[in-house]
């Protein structure tokens, strides 16, 4: 296959969008496309080199298989090498281990798999992983076994590869653009619906499009294509639906350059000297761009604004060890004799093994804690709930009853209160159960995730209905009935239901209240469906004859609190000098901005009802601060969950509000 000069010039269109978009840069908010070119690009080069041999006779898949991997496994062996060592010294024991999972996925052509099954690439927790993307790899490698296979089949068979492959592009294309809207992620990262981008370019190199030497058409043609790339790298952005029918724009401009051929206008803007040599390291710009721009995306709270972890320094470090891989690495590689391939192939095995023994050593000692000093183990190592379980939390909603809720306190006793609420209610219940077992007092919790204690609601997640409503309405039903039952908490993570957007973790997720009692209407007006049935659902408590105790919601943060004070230990013992700390309190302003409107509800619902309020923000925020960490311990979970030792202390911390309630 002749060598063309505008085609390596074309793998710099490809990685600098990615390179530029991963660091930040607004203008290139698609510039993951350069993937998807890169996926034509390979899918045109490898077709014509593999047809070029069987066509001369001389094909071997072997020697296929030993190109491949010259090519691809010296460069990207030597980038995992150092993405291990800085993430020993960099990654927390959590994440840690679970980048030693990803090792050894990436060692087996697996990456894909493994990120699409941890979480979206466009996920904020994707941000942080070093080896992610390695995805495309992955799907690159997959396509290299099997395809060459495929090719040779067709060949032997005398088959006619130009319509095989078409057929296979348009079935790949159906899928893709089927699964983009219905299972988004997996249509993101498997071959399946990826393997069309790479059959466009095998048709190209197939001659299944009529060629044209019509020099005027295909100026034309290279001018639309490149308007067509350049238009999705600065137009689509992470809420793109992609791949799908998106995927064509970029993918289509890619094939009509190639197809333009060196004519071409702007394919002699690509062959210049330094659009091809951007091209030749385009590789290893790729494999060394993402590990550090993941790394300074793991300590984007902690570090200021310092040259060191900058957008430009990023990509400055990137073309050095570019460079460094390419003539040190990539090259010599490429240019070993090997007086048998299965020499390689047996060497190739043994580093795969060691590197796959690396990866299960740092999975299986769960991060090698012993890395990290003893402070950072201790704000770290976090416990959930004891109530977030499958009895408690996780059974069946539509057969609660008082008998069967988990209780808290002197389980000798019967009920004499009920928490009741989402996921947040599980911030009181570990502290209600230390404190009712200490004071002879029990009651009883009832939660289901993303449910607020309100009666007549309708909640729907991403649009999608819950059985929320029928659960509220058994809850409410069992508690207006049981006499016993004198005091009502209502939990609930309410500046969402209020209409705030979702923080953290749970970013992406929305909840829309509806009342039920608007019949074949959605509101979708949550402010006023949230006080409504908050004035509803106290108010028929209170004529039950039941104390009501509305207990706003601690204060949410905007990262992992646990994993984030881990940071800041590690770094007072490694880095002090190069850091300024991100403080380990949080704005008493970022708290107040957060539940304005819940402030404002419950002002008019205490107008019409005797609603009791527990301010448990008290026992955070002091001095326009509220702590996430007591005695070096920390107080949540993860962004908006206590932890087992953050119930405790409120419950503590607020020991005589709840004398004045239950030891009446």
């Amino acid at each position: 296959m002749q060598y063309r000069k505008d085609v390596d010039g074309l793998r710099s269109i490809a990685v600098l969008p990615v390179i530029l978009y991963h660091a930040g840069i607004s203008a290139f908010s698609g510039g993951y496309v350069g993937v998807d070119i890169f996926f034509v690009i390979s899918g045109y080069l490898i077709t014509g080199i593999i047809s070029a041999e069987m066509a001369e006779g001389t094909f071997s898949v072997s020697n296929f298989y030993v190109r491949r991997i010259k090519r691809i496994f010296p460069a990207l062996y030597f980038m995992m090498f150092a993405t291990i060592i800085m993430s020993w010294f960099l990654l927390l024991p959590e994440h840690f281990r679970n980048f030693g999972k990803s090792v050894a996925a990436t060692v087996f052509f697996g990456s894909n798999f493994f990120f699409w099954k941890q979480s979206g690439y466009f996920d904020e927790a994707a941000e942080t992983k070093p080896l992610l993307h390695t995805w495309s790899l992955g799907v690159e490698e997959q396509f290299y076994i099997l395809f060459p296979l495929f090719l040779f089949w067709l060949y032997r068979k005398r088959k006619n590869a130009g319509f095989a492959v078409t057929a296979v592009f348009a079935v790949s294309l159906l899928l893709s653009v089927f699964l983009t809207y219905r299972k988004p992620e997996m249509s993101f990262y498997l071959l399946p619906t990826r393997a069309w981008e790479l059959m466009l370019g095998s048709m190209l190199a197939l001659g299944v499009f009529r060629r044209t030497d019509n020099y005027a058409v295909l100026n034309v043609l290279s001018a639309a294509g490149f308007g067509m790339i350049a238009a999705s790298v600065v137009l689509f952005n992470s809420a793109t639906p992609f791949p799908g029918y998106s995927a064509l724009i970029p993918c289509v401009g890619t094939a009509l350059v190639i197809y333009a051929g060196e004519r071409g206008i702007i394919n002699r803007i690509l062959s210049l000297r330094p659009m091809v040599f951007i091209g030749l390291l385009s590789y290893a710009l790729y494999l060394w761009h993402w590990p550090f721009i993941a790394f300074r995306n793991y300590y984007k709270n902690l570090v200021g604004d310092v040259f060191f972890v900058s957008d430009w320094f990023a990509i400055g470090l990137t073309f050095l060890l570019a460079v460094i891989s390419f003539y040190l690495v990539e090259q010599p590689f490429r240019r070993m004799k090997f007086t048998s391939p299965r020499r390689l192939f047996i060497g190739t095995a043994a580093v795969m093994a060691l590197f796959t023994l690396a990866g299960a050593v740092v999975y299986k000692t769960d991060g090698m804690p012993s890395r990290m000093p003893e402070s950072v183990s201790v704000v770290t190592d976090v416990q959930e709930s004891t109530y977030r379980s499958t009895e408690c939390y996780y059974r069946d909603p539509m057969k609660a009853k008082i008998s069967n809720l988990c209780r808290m306190g002197d389980s000798d006793r019967l009920p004499s209160f009920i928490v009741w609420g989402d996921s947040h209610a599980l911030s009181l219940t570990d502290g209600m159960n230390r404190y009712g077992q200490e004071n002879g007092i029990t009651g009883v919790f009832a939660g289901k995730s993303s449910c607020p204690p309100l009666r007549l609601v309708r909640i729907l997640l991403n649009d999608v209905p819950t059985n929320c409503r029928q659960f509220n309405d058994i809850i409410f039903n069992e508690v207006t009935a049981d006499a016993g039952i004198r005091d009502i908490f209502l939990v609930g993570r309410w500046e969402v239901y209020s209409g705030k957007p979702m923080l953290g973790n749970d970013f992406g997720t929305e909840i829309t209240l509806d009342s039920a009692l608007t019949k074949n209407v959605i509101e979708k007006d949550n402010l006023k469906v949230f006080e409504e049935a908050l004035i509803r659902t106290v108010g028929s408590l209170e004529r039950a004859g039941k104390n009501v105790y509305f207990v706003m919601d601690v204060p949410e943060v905007p990262y992992d609190v646990p994993s984030e004070m881990g940071k800041i230990e590690y770094f007072k013992h490694v880095f002090p000098a190069l850091t300024s700390f991100v403080s380990s309190t949080l704005p008493y302003s970022h708290y107040e901005e957060r539940n304005e409107d819940v402030l404002k509800v419950l002002e008019r619902v205490r107008q019409k009802t005797n609603v009791k309020v527990i301010d448990i923000q008290n026992v955070f925020c002091k001095d326009g601060e509220c702590r996430l960490t007591e005695s070096g311990k920390s107080l949540y979970a993860d962004d908006d969950h206590l932890s087992i030792y953050g119930s405790k202390y409120v419950v503590e911390q607020g020991k005589w509000i709840f004398d004045d309630i239950l030891k009446k």
